[in-house]
């Protein structure tokens, strides 16, 4: 087998029987049927009350000194692939950017009501997911942007609302003076 493991890059010596991910024998796990299993899926048969062996069983009948097959280092790093929660947060800070473009900047006449709830939304979303992330900290970091975007509008909606009370003016709000809901009386 010329496949590297997926957990340590060393040369493969199986795969995986459920997943078929090439795995080295520092990294091959045993189910107490006989199957061989990757790490994963090891611990997901023991949280279902099954048995089973770490490579170091069967390390030690091989004896200390047994060689692990091992190939040169690899020039490149392991790089996981990216996943659903990459793609929730990559949609957070793009959508949490143009709200503040558009809210605060260059078309605050282009600003709809949903646009700056949907970036905090998908922030929500990607911060809960992002150490599952192929790339935790770029996930983190945009779905931080996605919340920021969504949540600065809203916090600006609120104080424009609280100062045109405060001032005793619905010039601010013409959503709120088109509708006749707020009349103040001199």
């Amino acid at each position: 087998m010329s496949a590297r493991c997926v957990d340590c890059l060393n040369e493969a010596v199986e795969r995986c029987e459920v997943t078929s991910v090439p795995l080295c024998a520092g990294c091959l796990w045993y189910a107490d049927d006989g199957r061989r299993i990757s790490e994963r899926v090891a611990k997901q048969l023991s949280q279902q009350g099954a048995t089973v062996y770490s490579p170091q069983t069967y390390l030690s009948v091989l004896g200390p000194n047994a060689p692990l097959p091992n190939l040169p280092k690899a020039n490149y790093a392991y790089k996981r692939e990216r996943n659903g929660n990459d793609t929730v947060a990559l949609l957070a800070g793009v959508s949490g950017l143009m709200s503040l473009v558009t809210c605060f900047g260059i078309g605050l006449a282009l600003c709809a009501a949903p646009l700056p709830l949907l970036p905090l939304l998908l922030g929500g979303i990607g911060l809960a997911g992002a150490n599952n992330a192929g790339n935790p900290s770029q996930a983190r970091f945009l779905s931080w942007l996605g919340v920021a975007g969504g949540a600065g509008f809203v916090a600006l909606v609120l104080l424009v609302m609280i100062a045109s009370v405060a001032f005793g003016s619905t010039i601010m709000m013409p959503w709120a003076a088109m509708r006749g809901s707020f009349t103040f009386l001199p």
